[in-house]
């Protein structure tokens, strides 16, 4: 593995700059954890160490923009998942921080780094609201970009009794007192307001979203369901993200209309629940088409966070052009979550970056090295030492 002192050069690999279509036989400069130049004649400072990868392709490092990972090691054992409250809290905890209880060591990680992944937001679950994400880079020291990245709402699964209908009003009600909280908190703390739904702290969190100072993401699959988050955003001023969104073809001039970006699974494809009954293969490839921003996840995923490029290569498989689909899962999530250096290879990039050995869609293409603030990573796996203690003679 390649130890990065100050410069590195990669020469005469097939670059995908995440924007637009590749550079053939051309140079990335690296100095320290940025990109410095990109081209076909990049002129090389002395000293620079050079890695020829001719016949290589190389491309930002890829980012899952709703995942589980550093969270949920053990999906199946209580002390090993974390970011989330029981069944029996309230469903709305605007204030819980994913941050509090992320593990940058999680044995998971290094496999999802197999797979090109170099960044990801880290998100919390359960509950209507579960709480705030986090943009992290996938190193163990200081992996925190951004904390309070964006609110979750969830729409799907753990709805509270009385259905939808129930979840929308209590969504209206939340924010109506976090309106009411915001103009008058001195009455607030002084107990001259009538009693509101929550907290002081989650009012706060809740405030910072009407004034659009975070995102909301909002799970949800069902057309329907997206007409209503759709108005409730336009009610409230509220920055929306889509996670999700199955049926959200069916809706998608209605989301373009308002504005707001989709992070759409490409593994779903079927009528798995009454909200995604109308499920199809192509539904990100028409969003694109309508003109609705795109990205694509694996929707709270850890353990499979390595499948992300494959989930790029299905929508491939369906229509999606290729650097448009490569574009979404680097270029395109930093976008929309407002980290500018992130997803693409250019001057002034932070220098996360992948290099394969072929296309990075196949299933039998894998990384040969992958940089993360312009470092080398070690690729080997849990799995790997543990093959190398027990396996080899």
């Amino acid at each position: 593995m390649i130890r990065v002192l100050a410069t590195v050069a990669l020469v005469g690999a097939t670059v995908y700059t995440g924007d637009g279509p590749p550079l053939e036989g051309a140079t990335v400069l690296i100095e320290a954890n940025r990109v410095v130049a990109v081209g076909q004649d990049v002129p090389l400072p002395e000293g620079t160490r050079v890695l020829n990868l001719e016949g290589a392709v190389v491309t930002p490092g890829l980012i899952d923009p709703s995942s589980r990972l550093g969270v949920a090691d053990v999906l199946r054992e209580a002390t090993a998942v974390e970011g989330t409250a029981g069944p029996d809290h309230d469903p709305v905890r605007a204030a819980l921080r994913v941050e509090d209880s992320f593990n940058p060591a999680s044995f998971v990680t290094p496999i999802a780094r197999l797979g090109g992944l170099t960044s990801a937001v880290i998100v919390p679950s359960g509950g209507l609201v579960s709480g705030q994400s986090i943009w992290v880079d996938l190193v163990e020291y200081e992996p925190v970009r951004r904390k309070s990245l964006a609110l979750h709402v969830s729409l799907k699964g753990d709805r509270q009794k009385g259905g939808r209908a129930r979840a929308f009003l209590r969504l209206r009600e939340i924010f109506e007192d976090a309106r009411l909280f915001r103009s008058n908190r001195g009455p607030y703390i002084s107990g001259k307001l009538r009693q509101l739904s929550l907290s002081a702290a989650d009012l706060d969190v809740l405030g910072r979203a009407l004034n659009q100072e975070i995102p909301v993401v909002v799970e949800v699959d069902r057309a329907a369901d997206i007409r209503t988050v759709l108005e409730i955003a336009r009610e409230h001023k509220l920055r929306v993200i889509l996670l999700g969104a199955a049926e959200g073809w069916l809706v998608a001039n209605e989301i373009v209309a308002a504005r707001v970006p989709v992070l759409v699974d490409p593994f779903q494809n079927l009528p798995l629940t009454f909200d995604t009954l109308q499920s199809r293969e192509d539904n990100a490839l028409r969003l694109y088409r309508a003109g609705v921003r795109v990205a694509f996840t694996l929707r709270h995923e850890a353990h499979r966070a390595h499948r992300l490029r494959f989930a790029a290569g299905i929508a491939v498989a369906s229509g999606y052009p290729y650097e448009a689909a490569l574009a979404a899962i680097t270029r395109v999530p930093a976008e929309i979550f407002g980290i500018v250096d992130a997803g693409t290879i250019k001057p002034g990039a932070l220098a996360n970056i992948v290099i394969w050995n072929g296309d990075p869609f196949e299933p039998t293409t894998w990384p040969t090295h992958v940089f993360i603030r312009g470092q080398p990573v070690d690729l080997r796996t849990r799995q790997d030492l543990l093959t190398e203690r027990y396996l080899q003679p």
